[in-house]
C-alpha cells in the first residue's frame, strides 16, 4: 500500500511538473530584462539618506525601480542595522526595508525601519500559503507575533488618532528578479536564475497582499525547545540568515553593474561619476557591517541562488526552524519530543537539477527519475509535506489530538476578526 502511494504521489509531482511547464509558457526570462515596464534606477542619494537616518521612510514604485544590474527594489531584502542594535539578551535588533503602509494597487512599495525584540515573542506560526493548481503548490513563510512593547517602529511621522502599531513580523524568503520578469518553478531550478531574498512584512501588509492574490493563509503554531527562548532563538536565526544573504547578493549586484559601467564608462552609472563613487561606498560600507556569524549552519555565503527545492521560499523557512531547534538542543534547552525535521541543508544542488529550468516536457521527463529519487529522500522539497514533518518531529501545538491549524481569507476570518468587523461595506 504504502508503494502505491508514493507511486501516485511520483507520478502527481511529475505532472506538477508539466503543468507548471505550461503555466510558464516555457519562456525562461533572462534576470537582467525587464520586460513591457520602464526602470529607473533608484537614486544613491535617497539610499543614503534612508540608511543614515532612522526616521526616513522610503517610498518606491512597485514596478518601475530598480537597484544597480536591474534587480526589483520593492523587494528589497531585510537587513539588520548591527550597529545600532542591542545583542544582550533582552535587547533589541533594528532592520530595515520592513515593507509596511504600502498600498498595492497604486503600485507603491512603502520601506520603514523597525525596532524589534526578540524576548517578546510570544507565539510563531509557519504559515502555508497556496498558489492555486495542485495543492503541493504552495508559499511558505514564518509570522512572529510579539508582546505589547516588542516591535514599534522608528521614526518621527506625526499622526494623531489612532495610534501606529507594529504586532507581528512576517519573513518570507522569495525569488529576487526585476519588475516583469514572473517568477515559475521550472525557471527557479537553476540557482542562476533569481537571488534569494527574505522579504519582512508587517502581517496587515503581507495578508493584504497575499488577500488580492487572491491568497488564503493556513497557519500552524510552533512549538520549539525553550517555549519564547526558542521563538527567541528562531528570530534571531532567521535574521542572520536573511541579513547575510542579503549582503551577499547586494554586493554581488553592485560588483556586476560597476563591471558594466566600467565597460560603458563612468558616466552609464546613473548619476554619473559621483553617484558611481557613492555607490561603490554603500556597497564597502555593507561588506564591512557583517551579521556575528557563529555558526557554519547560518553562514549564507555561496548560497544566495533561489533553487525550488532546495533554497524555495518554503524550505528556507523550515531550514531557519531546523537550524534554530539544533542550536536550542546544542545548547541544552530541555527538548522532550521535539527535534529538527532533518540535518539542516540547503547546499550542494546537483546540476542536472539546474538543467531543469532549460528543459523542454522530454527532458522533464527524461530527468524524471533521478528528480522523483530526490524528492523521496527529501520529502521536505514539496512545501506541502512541510506541516506534517514539522509534526512528526514534536514541532506544532497540539489541540483536540492534531496539529493546532487556523485558516484565514479575507471572505471571512482574518487574524485580526472577521471581515466584517474590519471593513464598513
Amino acid at each position: 500500500m504504502k508503494a502505491r502511494i508514493f507511486i501516485a504521489f511520483v507520478v502527481a509531482f511529475a505532472l506538477v511538473l508539466v503543468f507548471m511547464t505550461f503555466k510558464s509558457d516555457r519562456k525562461t526570462v533572462p534576470v537582467t530584462e525587464i520586460t513591457g515596464l520602464d526602470k529607473q534606477t533608484i537614486d544613491v542619494n535617497d539610499v543614503i539618506a534612508y540608511s543614515e537616518n532612522t526616521d526616513v521612510v522610503y517610498r518606491v514604485k512597485t514596478t518601475r525601480d530598480v537597484l544597480p544590474g536591474g534587480f526589483s527594489a520593492a523587494m528589497s531584502p531585510m537587513l539588520v542595522d548591527w550597529k545600532r542594535s542591542d545583542l544582550s539578551e533582552h535587547g533589541y535588533l533594528v532592520i530595515r526595508n520592513l515593507n509596511h503602509g504600502g498600498n498595492p494597487v497604486s503600485g507603491v512599495t512603502v520601506l520603514r525601519t523597525a525596532l524589534i525584540r526578540p524576548h517578546l515573542v510570544k507565539a510563531v506560526e509557519y504559515i502555508n500559503v497556496p498558489l492555486g493548481g495542485p495543492e503541493a503548490i504552495s508559499h511558505g513563510q514564518i509570522r512572529f507575533i510579539f508582546e505589547d512593547g516588542g516591535a514599534e517602529f522608528v521614526g518621527s511621522t506625526k499622526t494623531v488618532g489612532e495610534a501606529e502599531t507594529l504586532g507581528d513580523l512576517v519573513l518570507s524568503w522569495e525569488a529576487w528578479r526585476p519588475p516583469g520578469v514572473d517568477f515559475d518553478i521550472i525557471t527557479g531550478m537553476d540557482h542562476r536564475n533569481f537571488e534569494l531574498t527574505m522579504r519582512a512584512y508587517s502581517g496587515h501588509q503581507r495578508f493584504l497582499e497575499d488577500a488580492l492574490g487572491p491568497r488564503d493563509w493556513n497557519t500552524y503554531f510552533l512549538k520549539l525547545p525553550g517555549n519564547t527562548k526558542g521563538f527567541a532563538e528562531l528570530l534571531k536565526v532567521a535574521m542572520v540568515l536573511g541579513d547575510g544573504a542579503a549582503r551577499h547578493s547586494i554586493g554581488r549586484m553592485l560588483e556586476q553593474a560597476e563591471d558594466e559601467w566600467a565597460t560603458q564608462g563612468p558616466e552609464a552609472a546613473p548619476g554619473g561619476t559621483d553617484a558611481l563613487a557613492q555607490w561603490r561606498a554603500l556597497k564597502s560600507r555593507s561588506a564591512d557591517e557583517k551579521p556575528p556569524v557563529d555558526d557554519s549552519r547560518v553562514d549564507m555565503t555561496g548560497k544566495t541562488g533561489y533553487q525550488s527545492l532546495i533554497r524555495s521560499c518554503a524550505t528556507m523557512a523550515l531550514y531557519s526552524i531546523d537550524v534554530a531547534v539544533a542550536r536550542l538542543i546544542d545548547a541544552g534547552v530541555p527538548h522532550r519530543g521535539m527535534r529538527p525535521t532533518q540535518t539542516p541543508n540547503i547546499e550542494n544542488e546537483p546540476e542536472w537539477l539546474a538543467q531543469l529550468a532549460d528543459a523542454d516536457i522530454a527532458g522533464i521527463f527524461a530527468r524524471a527519475p533521478r528528480t522523483l529519487k530526490f524528492v523521496r529522500a527529501n520529502p521536505t522539497a514539496i512545501p506541502g509535506k512541510i506541516p506534517g514533518a514539522l509534526n512528526d518531529a514534536g514541532l506544532l501545538v497540539q489541540e483536540n489530538g492534531k496539529p493546532k491549524k487556523r485558516h484565514y481569507s479575507m471572505k471571512s476570518e482574518t487574524p485580526w476578526g472577521h471581515r466584517d468587523h474590519l471593513l464598513i461595506r
